[in-house]
């Protein structure tokens, strides 16, 4: 049975979903409008040997085939889709697991060889590895020198 509790959770959850959806405008990262969907929680830090940036976003019960991963210069875009079980009528008691779809935006920060990222998914945690891009090296450039001789 819903008490009072539970219409300040649903209050609580649509100030938190209208937040994130503030943020994510005015940032063009974070997290996207969810909508009542599902919220993928993030985790990003730079490894060093070899020198990586890795995402590690928390996708448990959705379908590796239903998510999508895109990098368009430093933005990383991770999207997909939790589907809620069907089958058997559900009088729920509790409720927390959120459901539906998803979409991360992530600003990396550095330059990466796109050409070389990865995604993983293991037990519920999808892990991207982004290579750091080659550094250029110093250019020499042959300088004539004028004077009088």
């Amino acid at each position: 049975m819903a008490g009072p509790e539970d219409d300040l959770l649903v209050q609580y959850r649509r100030l938190e979903h209208e937040l994130d959806r503030m943020f994510a405008e005015l940032t063009g990262g974070g997290r996207a409008p969810r909508a009542g969907g599902m919220r993928a929680m993030a985790d990003v830090w730079l490894a060093d040997d070899p020198p990586r940036v890795v995402v590690q976003l928390d996708v448990a019960g959705v379908d590796p085939a239903a998510i999508g991963v895109d990098l368009d210069g430093d933005l990383l875009v991770v999207r997909g889709k939790r589907r809620r079980p069907t089958g058997e009528r559900r009088v729920y008691q509790h409720a927390e697991i959120e459901w539906g779809r998803f979409e991360r935006r992530l600003r990396v920060g550095v330059p990466v060889a796109m050409d070389q990222a990865t995604a993983d998914y293991d037990n519920g945690m999808l892990t991207i590895t982004l290579p750091l891009a080659p550094r250029p090296g110093p250019e020499s450039v042959r300088v004539t020198v004028r004077g009088d001789a």
